[in-house]
């Protein structure tokens, strides 16, 4: 059974994960959208460190090897700050809704572009169901009327 430290943990998670879209569209009103992604993730950053700080030994969790280091640095680099830099500068141009489906998609075609880019990747059926329930809930969202 779930504990109900983890169900407060995961609706505390919801509430900020969805709440970035409509706090992104009012802040680009004032802070242009590499800016806002920035300080959005120094805050993050400073959080995150005095979470690991107090819960981790460092020299634990740290990166053993340069390659270990550049592989953290790229990914953060650029499946998270590029992709969110990204959708700020998008949502310029669209509501939160829009933002926040486009950004939805995203665990439904990275499957679909890692079959199509990479040799060694193949999409199993469980997984071609799970995208499409995925895609299937993407639409009810985008358009709820049958």
């Amino acid at each position: 059974m779930v504990s109900r430290r983890v169900l407060g943990l995961a609706a505390v998670t919801s509430v900020l994960f969805g709440g970035t879209f409509v706090a992104a569209k009012a802040g680009l009103a004032y802070i242009p959208p590499f800016l806002f992604v920035a300080l959005r993730f120094d805050i993050a950053a400073v959080a995150l460190a005095a979470v690991v700080a107090w819960r981790y030994d460092w020299a634990a969790i740290r990166p053993r090897t340069r390659g270990d280091l550049l592989g953290i640095l790229a990914t953060g680099g650029l499946a998270i700050g590029l992709a969110n830099a990204l959708l700020f500068a998008g949502q310029q141009h669209a509501t939160s809704a829009v933002g926040a489906i486009v950004f939805g998609l995203n665990p439904i075609l990275t499957p679909v572009f890692a079959a199509l880019l990479l040799a060694d990747e193949r999409l199993s059926a469980r997984g071609a169901v799970g995208m499409a329930l995925g895609l299937v809930g993407v639409a009810l969202v985008v358009d709820p009327d049958p």
